[in-house]
């Protein structure tokens, strides 16, 4: 058998037990519990010769018009779906491997210390002769009460005083002692069943006699009776007449007594078989493997029958499940093979998460150790694990869980950091799907950004405010979320930073906006004031791109960059009047008319000279200047001019 089929078969005998304690409790009645009308049910069932008792069925839920989980003794099963990873009950889906109480059972288990007590040891001990006497017992032909079946009773109610057993080994015994008590009830019914056909014979017998009498075929014996006997002969047959009445009267009570003793015996071995089975279903359910293969066993040896079946419709979903999950038809000895094979699954699983943990394989060996503890928690293996292992399990455990609260919480940042923590523990673990699954989010969340900052640009306020809701919503921790935010600040306060920026564009402060133009980025909404939003940051700019490149040049050329800076700084200034009126450009200018003080002082004499028309000096000044920096535009342009005015006599 493959471990799905335990798990398949998990989902009927021991998840509804997970998710809903109360499930086992209410598994079959006692027999002293029957109602009157489920005993007439099934006398009047055996008095027509059917004795097929069925407790399993399927409801239909009339208001989703679809089937409900098949049931057994009344209660729903739960079912597996493999698909999925989910169990349906109840009405409700639940996840398997992340289920609130599987979760809850896992750490109290993690957090126990083994159960390595003396008692405990004695418990075990005791429990391994217990199997082996079942299986002694199962191979006796002697009567039931023997010797190994009260051993085996005393055995259960021995297991009975260790706490560990929470009193399953006592119903177990119950069990075993209603099933012999109602078989030696059955015995005494056929004994008095015996002892009234014996009667019913005898009564026959002498009702014969009287009636040949009466109807004269004893007349011969008759003529020998003297006369005063024939004269008693009308009295005489009166008599028997009365007595033939009386034991025929008679003879009809001891043979109704007859048929309601078996009606009785046959109903009481039903119900005694559908107790034991119950209880045995009970055992798989709170995963008492052992308890379970004992009482398959033990059954075999109360019930000499040889009906072993479970008493379920064969045509319900539940039989049909168990065929499906085991291939065998559900009996009590394919109980007694799933509860075997579940213990020796449970005891490879276990060897198996030691191994993981010696390769440091955290990862496989908690997954391995989680489906122990769900389907074996009782189990010598399981509950014997060493203290370092859960210690180490609990530790990779506690990450995991983190991971998928802090995934829920949507803070990759935080889910990162556990992916690597995990992946430094155990090296094999593949933390492609965390860290891929942050990324991606966290991509998600910086593209609405984006969006939401050309929305802005673009002075569309609704489709702003939209994708900065999504950034938030898929990546709450965003760090670039801030700077959302401060936006969404600046729009509120919208009306007092376009005030601010009015007031600098009127006194022609540039620089002032370009520094602070996040703060003034949200004027780009008004269509008025984009465009000087935009002039303003696109002057400021090609300034500084300009100053950073004649920088450059004054420093590779000490002699002739200051000149040229200087120049083309000028001229700049004199093509653009908002040049003059930015501060890092007149310090730049300051700063390179002093590093080309020859250069400046012989433009500026030149200059002075040409205004009082003292063009010879103007010229010696501006021929000294283009000495100085032969590219000199300003030089140049003042030599021509003054050539021309003296050549041609203009002056």
């Amino acid at each position: 058998m493959k471990t799905s089929t335990y798990l398949k078969l998990l989902s009927v005998f021991g998840y509804a037990l997970m998710v809903q304690p109360g499930f086992a409790q209410g598994l079959g009645k006692p027999s002293g519990e029957q109602t009157v009308k489920e005993r007439t049910a099934v006398q009047s069932d055996n008095n027509n010769g059917d004795r097929n008792i069925t407790i399993g069925k399927t409801n239909v839920d009339p208001e989703k018009g679809e089937a409900a989980n098949p049931q057994i003794l009344g209660l729903e099963i739960p079912l597996l779906d493999p698909s999925s990873d989910t169990v349906s009950y109840n009405g409700g889906k639940f996840d398997v491997g992340n289920n609130a109480l599987v979760r809850a059972r896992f750490e109290k288990y993690l957090q126990q210390n083994p159960d390595d007590s003396t008692e405990a040891k004695r418990y075990r001990k005791k429990m391994r002769e217990l199997l082996k006497l079942t299986q002694k017992s199962a191979r006796s032909r002697r009567e039931v009460g023997s010797e190994t079946l009260l051993e085996i009773g005393n055995g259960l109610y021995e297991l009975n005083e260790y706490p560990g057993d929470g009193g399953i080994s006592g119903s177990l015994a119950s069990a075993v002692a209603s099933a012999v008590a109602v078989q030696y009830a059955n015995r005494s019914r056929h004994r008095r069943n015996d002892a009234m056909q014996k009667e019913i014979d005898d009564l026959v017998k002498k009702t014969n006699t009287l009636t040949n009498r009466n109807t004269g075929r004893g007349q011969k014996a008759a003529k020998t009776v003297g006369k005063s006997d024939t004269a008693n002969a009308p009295n005489t047959s009166v008599t028997n007449t009365y007595t033939i009445a009386h034991n025929t009267k008679k003879i009809a009570t001891l043979e109704a007594a007859g048929v309601k003793n078996d009606a009785d015996s046959i109903a009481a071995l039903e119900l005694s078989k559908i107790n034991f089975q119950s209880t045995i279903i009970s055992m798989l359910m709170q995963r008492r493997y052992d308890h379970a293969l004992i009482g398959a066993q033990v059954y075999r040896h109360v019930f000499r029958d040889g009906d072993t079946t479970l008493k379920m419709d064969s045509e319900s979903p539940a039989a049909k499940l168990f065929e499906s999950g085991t291939g065998l038809p559900p009996t009590v000895n394919a109980m007694a093979t799933l509860a075997s094979n579940m213990r020796h699954e449970i005891d490879q699983n276990m060897e198996a998460v030691t191994n993981m943990l010696a390769q440091n394989k955290l990862a496989d060996a908690t997954q391995s150790l989680i489906q122990a503890v769900a389907v074996g928690e009782y189990m010598q293996s399981v509950a014997t694990f060493p203290v370092e292992g859960r210690r180490r399990i609990a530790e990779f455990w506690s990450l995991r869980r983190k991971a998928l609260s802090t995934m829920n919480a949507r803070d990759y940042g935080a889910l990162e950091e556990i992916a690597a923590k995990m992946k430094a523990m155990d090296p094999d673990f593949d933390d492609s799907m965390l860290t891929s699954y942050c990324a991606g989010r966290k991509a998600q969340s910086d593209l609405h950004l984006r969006n939401a900052a050309k929305a802005l640009k673009a002075g569309d306020e609704a489709t702003f405010n939209d994708e900065i809701t999504k950034a938030g919503a898929i990546w709450p921790k965003n760090p670039n979320l801030e700077k959302g935010r401060q936006q969404l600040e600046k729009i509120d306060n919208q009306d007092s930073v376009r005030d601010e920026f009015r007031t600098l564009v009127e006194r022609k402060e540039f620089r002032t906006i370009y520094n602070e133009q996040d703060k003034f980025d949200v004027v780009a909404i008004d269509p008025e004031l984009k465009k000087q939003y935009k002039d303003a940051i696109a002057l400021i700019g090609t300034i500084d791109g300009m100053l950073a490149q004649l920088d450059v040049a004054a420093m590779q050329d000490t002699t002739m960059g200051p000149c040229m800076a200087y120049e083309m700084l000028v001229e700049q200034g004199e093509k653009d009047a908002r040049y003059k009126d930015d501060s890092k450009y007149r310090e730049a200018l300051n700063r390179f008319a002093l590093s080309a003080h020859d250069f400046t002082r012989a433009l500026e004499n030149a200059r002075n000279c040409e205004s009082r028309r003292e063009y010879g000096s103007a010229l010696s000044n501006y021929y000294r200047a283009q000495c100085l920096y032969p590219r000199s535009t300003m030089a140049g342009e003042g030599v021509k001019r003054i050539t021309e005015i003296v050549l041609k006599a203009k002056f």
